[in-house]
């Protein structure tokens, strides 16, 4: 009874995730269409292997991510096979479009604790990564953009750095370790000889060193890279004429995305992002307000499709895992 329970837990939080990840593509798509089709605005079109390109490094971004997440929680001393990790987060990172911005973490935790790992390893893990695209988010707008992202974040550039320099701190070894006794004692796992606890121990002396904070920080950078590149493919893929270049829409869809996330109101950053997203285009690179709706409305449709097909490809590949039998034999030893 208690396996089927956990099952049918797992199964209602995707199903209420997928609901209104459907609400958010129906409400892009018809905003988009009231944006005017192809024929009647006369400034956007379909070139379909651009899209596809997009796509595909969408998807492949956040499959990275997702493996990035497994390799931290194997480093705070939690055994998850890749396999098994990779589809848990980013159907957990579904959860960022229900209303409210604690489903995510608590979807994560309560799927990792249902198969016998440690909630508060995989929440704490899975906030140090937020943490470190946050910064990256910040640094990468402020390399690409320089003071022209300073209507963004209320008037002035030093408000990103700022915001970079507080949340690096929350990096720091020591503050990791003393998360990850408050989050354990706060979901009873601070003892006990189990997994959980057995692997909430271990977190609390095996923090990240800083070298690794760095190695991830750089390659959540060129992730955020490649989503510079990916909504330039978009851009092609739907206007008539090209705009910017791939490091400058990087700039512009992080300050968008640090933006939207930081409105705690807003599930998924909606409209707070796109309304980033319009204005820093229009400064920057001097895009109308159509055409920045466009690509605004156009990146979250985007952002929400990759979401899902990344989603799709983990659970394929675990599937396809499941039947060829173990193989990760690395995972059932010590990280």
């Amino acid at each position: 009874m208690g396996l089927r329970w956990k099952r049918f837990r797992v199964a209602a939080f995707l199903l209420l995730a997928l609901v209104f990840v459907a609400l958010f593509l129906v409400r892009g798509w018809s905003a988009l269409e009231g944006l005017g089709g192809p024929a009647e605005s006369g400034y956007w079109r379909v070139s379909p292997r651009w899209l596809l390109a997009g796509l595909g490094l969408g998807t492949a971004n956040l499959l990275g991510m997702a493996a990035l997440w497994v390799w931290l929680a194997r480093r705070f001393g939690e055994r998850i096979e890749y396999l098994e990790g990779i589809p848990a987060w980013l159907g957990a990172n579904l959860g960022r479009y229900i209303p409210g911005k604690v489903w995510q973490l608590a979807g994560l935790a309560a799927y990792m604790r249902g198969k016998g790992h440690s909630s508060s390893v995989a929440v704490l893990s899975a906030l140090a990564l937020q943490i470190v695209v946050l910064v990256t988010g910040l640094l990468a707008a402020v390399l690409a953009l320089g003071g022209r992202i300073e209507k963004a974040f209320g008037g002035s550039v030093l408000v990103p750095i700022l915001m970079a320099a507080g949340l690096l701190l929350l990096l720091h070894p020591a503050i990791l370790r003393r998360s990850t006794a408050g989050l354990a004692r706060l979901l009873r796992e601070d003892s006990g000889d189990g997994p959980a606890g057995k692997a909430t121990g271990q977190a609390r002396e095996e923090a990240p060193k800083s070298g690794e904070t760095l190695l991830i920080g750089l390659a959540t950078l060129a992730a955020w890279w490649l989503y510079g590149v990916g909504l330039w493919c978009i851009a092609a893929g739907l206007l008539e004429d090209p705009i910017g270049d791939p490091v400058t829409l990087m700039g512009i869809y992080a300050a968008s995305y640090v933006v939207g996330y930081i409105a705690l109101i807003s599930p998924g950053g909606l409209v707070v992002r796109e309304g980033a997203m319009i204005l820093l285009l229009a400064t920057v690179l001097s895009v109308p307000a159509g055409v920045g709706a466009v690509l605004a409305v156009a990146a979250r449709i985007w952002a929400i499709v990759c979401e899902l097909a990344a989603f799709g490809v983990a659970m394929l590949l675990r599937y396809a895992s499941d039947r060829a039998g173990p193989t990760d034999p690395e995972a059932k030893g010590a990280p």
